[in-house]
């Protein structure tokens, strides 16, 4: 193995250190989305702006001329690759005909985002915390939830409507061109203007939004802890892969070890 290899492999170990298996199977999803990102990010940059790869083809005088500060390219094509530039709003090269920032690579990468990021069946690792309540999965214990009959968010290609006054069904757009929106129904209590940024902000980052079992009233009405299955729910997992648990006619049992509803769920107990 290399330097650059185990330089990549140390990298790779680290971020993983002391997670769970969904805890790594989330980051896994992620590296996974960055890397298609950054490929069509690749290839749109040397759509868009292929003078910023001239140099490659530069013949032993060329790259001295570049050397020297001068671009061997013909007047006409500098001409025009400035006017170009100053139209998308894009630094120009330098004297030499070298790019002085990356501010060209970066547009491409939005565009790259907004292309994988607008498909509604991509599979997402979920975000950090609970969109209401602000807090980690850790830190409330439990499952992730995205949708239950009452409460929950989607991606849809339309708009949508419909519910009761008492829990809605809202659209906000999120992408204009393929059109996409981000669909969210509940408790009007609930979908703060906090939460909708929060959930909107996840999906605009390639995250899945989620809420805790105890924002959506999956919790043991003895002590408030989460139950042990979160029954009539969609539950998100690490690996951006989505489940239902139908409702079951039977008591789930508490997380909670001090409650006298506890149940060791794995153990049957």
């Amino acid at each position: 193995m290399n330097r650059l290899k185990k330089e990549e492999q140390r990298k790779h170990d680290e971020a993983r250190k002391g997670l769970s298996e969904d805890e790594v199977k989330a980051v896994d999803l992620e590296d996974e989305l960055q890397k298609k990102v950054d490929e069509l990010a690749r290839t749109i940059h040397a759509e868009k702006f292929p003078e910023e790869y001239d140099f490659i083809y530069d013949s032993g005088v060329d790259a001295n001329e570049r050397h020297r500060g001068v671009n061997p390219m013909s007047q006409e094509y500098i001409e025009k690759i400035k006017k170009k530039r100053a139209a998308l709003s894009i630094p120009q090269l330098a004297e030499n005909g070298m790019p002085i920032s990356n501010d060209s690579y970066l547009v491409c990468q939005e565009e790259a985002e907004r292309k994988i990021f607008s498909d509604i069946n991509l599979k997402r690792s979920p975000a950090e915390a609970c969109i209401f309540c602000n807090k980690t999965i850790k830190e409330i214990g439990g499952q992730r939830v995205v949708a239950q009959q009452l409460r929950g968010v989607t991606l849809a290609k339309t708009k949508q409507g419909g519910g009761n006054k008492a829990c809605p069904h809202q659209s906000v757009e999120l992408f204009a061109e393929p059109p996409v929106y981000m669909i969210f129904w509940g408790e009007k209590e609930k979908w703060t203007e906090s939460a909708i940024i929060s959930a909107k902000s996840a999906y605009l980052n390639g995250k899945q939004p989620w809420f805790c079992q105890i924002c959506g009233e999956r919790k043991c009405n003895k002590c408030g802890s989460p139950i042990n299955v979160p029954v009539g729910s969609d539950i998100l997992y690490g690996n951006g892969c989505v489940s239902h648990v139908a409702n079951q006619p039977l008591n789930p049992g508490c997380i909670n070890k001090d409650c006298e509803n506890y149940k060791n769920w794995n153990n049957g107990q």
